[in-house]
């Protein structure tokens, strides 16, 4: 009798170690999805938007020497950049280069800033919300 009881220990063991198991409470995509939708403060959906693919945030006039510029703030279309980009966008000390406006770039200059909130995320939390980011459409 301990024999067979070993031999089903034996066979239930192997059976695990060839199976492809997730043991986690949730999946990497899962842990990115929510992190996406509700990181520590305001959601990156609600700038960047359900899809990931950014959005307008504001749209203002500014008027300079007597001339109209209709500018508008807008997010970044972050589902198909770089994992060093995204990291980028996230940490703006990682951006070293001074951006350089032409003459008549007005609403680029007034607009040209790093909005982001700071998050404090972890390295695992920014892994997990790139890999949401770029398998999104695998999932749903």
């Amino acid at each position: 009798m301990n024999r067979h009881i070993l031999l089903l220990l034996l066979s239930f063991t192997v059976l695990l170690s060839q199976s492809n198991f997730n043991n986690s409470f949730i999946t990497k995509y899962e842990y990115g999805k929510m992190l996406y939708n509700n990181p520590r403060g305001i959601s990156c959906s609600k700038c960047h938007g359900e899809d990931a693919k950014g959005k307008v945030i504001v749209s203002f006039v500014h008027i300079r020497n007597k001339k109209r510029y209709n500018c508008d703030i807008k997010t970044d279309d972050i589902t198909h950049i770089s994992y060093q980009s995204f990291l980028q966008k996230l940490d703006p000390k990682l951006t070293k280069k001074k951006k350089v406006f032409e003459k008549n770039q007005f609403c680029e200059k007034l607009t040209y800033q790093n909005s982001m909130p700071t998050y404090f995320l972890t390295e695992d939390e920014l892994s997990s919300i790139y890999f949401y980011l770029k398998n999104k459409d695998k999932y749903e």
